[in-house]
């Protein structure tokens, strides 16, 4: 058996409660001085603001302008080519550049290339089809 001169006083005996503390914040410190990788969808999201807005919106209005100019003249004969040149144009347009400013330019470009790819959907929405040349 231990002699009582050489046991420690209870003091200086840690308690079950510190050894757990001591532990967790061991891994807590540890957990925080790891580098984390970030991705891009890890960021927090922002508001809409008007700057966004406005430029979506000239994304979306350029794009409008360039499928009116592509598909006038199929649209305005009586007998229709193939749209096929067109709507394979319109759709690299779309989402081929849009896809471009939003993920490899980013910074101001992204909202015109999410502006393009909304008025890639929206014009085949409304028009079934037709201005996009899905349907002709």
């Amino acid at each position: 058996m231990a002699e009582p001169e050489n046991l420690p006083s209870l003091d200086e005996v840690p308690s079950l409660e510190d050894e757990i503390f001591s532990v967790a914040s061991r891994v807590e410190n540890a957990r925080d001085s790891s580098p984390r990788i970030r991705l891009p969808w890890d960021k927090a999201p922002q508001a809409l603001d008007g700057r966004f807005i406005l430029v979506g919106t000239a994304g979306f209005g350029t794009f409008v302008v360039i499928d009116v100019i592509m598909m006038w003249a199929p649209l305005m004969m009586s007998r229709r080519p193939s749209v096929l040149p067109q709507m394979v144009t319109l759709l690299l347009l779309a989402f081929g550049l849009g896809s471009l400013l939003i993920w490899k330019v980013g910074g101001s470009w992204r909202p015109f290339g999410i502006g393009m790819m909304f008025a890639w959907i929206f014009l085949t929405l409304i028009s079934v089809g037709f201005l996009t040349g899905l349907t002709l």
